[in-house]
């Protein structure tokens, strides 16, 4: 069980540079759930012979198909460099076509195959039991107010790159 209160030491030590453990960083315990749920979802998902990577560029393109690969490199956060490789991969296992834009040749318009859609439906279900598995210990309150501080902290971060 996690101590939810915050002592007047522990206060203390956030405060002061010089006492900065690793297990007080924002940045790393964000980096430790991430790496975890990652790893739990590449191990659920690689029994359907998807990626872990491929499954980031499926999300976006269930959502929203036939966009270009730079729209898609932007959504997932990946370089088009990245993007092009791996949608190369994708294509030649019959997850997705690429064609070359009538009206910019420079563009490539990404487009899911019936073999991707119908992955839809057995890998939601993966992905949302791998995502809820941790939250067990969480009540609906605590659920909502972790995600409103990550959705203060994502719009922070993003709101300083800009």
């Amino acid at each position: 069980m996690v101590n939810t209160e915050m002592s007047d030491k522990t206060r203390s030590e956030l405060n002061n540079i010089s006492t900065f453990p690793t297990d007080q960083s924002i940045a790393y315990l964000a980096r430790e759930v991430t790496r975890i749920y990652t790893r739990d979802l590449q191990n659920a998902i690689a029994v359907h012979g998807i990626l872990i990577g491929q499954y980031h560029f499926l999300r976006v393109l269930w959502e929203k198909d036939q966009i270009t690969q730079r729209e898609l490199a932007n959504a997932v956060g990946m370089k088009e460099s990245t993007t092009f490789t791996a949608l190369a991969g994708m294509e030649k296992k019959g997850l997705l076509t690429r064609k070359r834009n009538s009206g910019d040749r420079r563009k490539m318009t990404v487009k899911l195959t019936d073999k991707a859609r119908a992955l839809r439906s057995t890998l939601i279900p993966v992905a949302k039991a791998v995502n809820d598995r941790p939250l067990k210990g969480l009540n609906p309150n605590e659920i909502f107010q972790l995600k409103t501080a990550l959705e203060k902290l994502r719009d922070s971060l993003a709101g300083e790159v800009r």
